[in-house]
């Protein structure tokens, strides 16, 4: 049991720590567009992401996938830029985003795996008793950052009376410019 909670925390905190700004930032961005009262919306996307990261994150620590770690960090940074750029000037894009937010899960999963692969010896990996509450932690990680985000944007939208598309241009320009920072700074 002590394995599972050292796993589980380890997903958990590294989700939550300010380390992980770039998964933040992304999380931030991909609700941008949404209401409080679109939570369906917003629910698909995180679980589309989710399934997806959680897919690449088993594939890569088997090695059935593997990128270097130095690309998956540019990949990343270009995840967040792109979502976004589509938050700011692609509104037809939008319906797409579940299929978007589950091919940039993809590429997060990644960039997970180089995060637990480093912690962890190859001799320590195993599906059931490291990837699975190492994954779980980050779940539930996001889950506390997700709802934080909804929370705050509730509370902006009824402090301040923004309409929906104020908001995401308050969101998406901020972190569009530190996305493509660390795009520039990552080549």
């Amino acid at each position: 049991m002590n394995l599972f909670k050292e796993f589980f925390q380890e997903g958990f905190f590294h989700i939550v720590d300010v380390g992980a700004l770039d998964h933040i930032l992304f999380l931030l961005a991909i609700v941008a567009i949404y209401n409080v009262s679109e939570w369906k919306k917003i629910l698909w996307v995180i679980t589309s992401f989710t399934i997806a990261h959680s897919l690449s994150l088993a594939l890569s620590l088997l090695n059935v996938i593997n990128l270097s770690s130095h690309l998956v960090e540019i990949l990343i940074a270009c995840t967040i830029a792109f979502t976004c750029i589509e938050n700011l000037f692609f509104k037809k894009l939008h319906p797409y985003r579940v299929l978007f937010s589950g091919f940039f899960g993809l590429i997060h999963g990644l960039g997970f795996s180089t995060a637990l692969k480093s912690i962890f010896s190859p001799d320590e990996l195993n599906l059931l008793t490291t990837l699975f509450p190492f994954n779980l932690g980050i779940e539930c990680g996001q889950l506390v950052i997700i709802s934080t985000i909804v929370i705050f944007l509730f509370i902006t939208n009824l402090l301040i009376k923004a309409d929906k598309k104020l908001i995401n241009q308050l969101i998406s320009f901020p972190v569009l410019i530190i996305a493509l920072y660390w795009i520039a700074i990552r080549f």
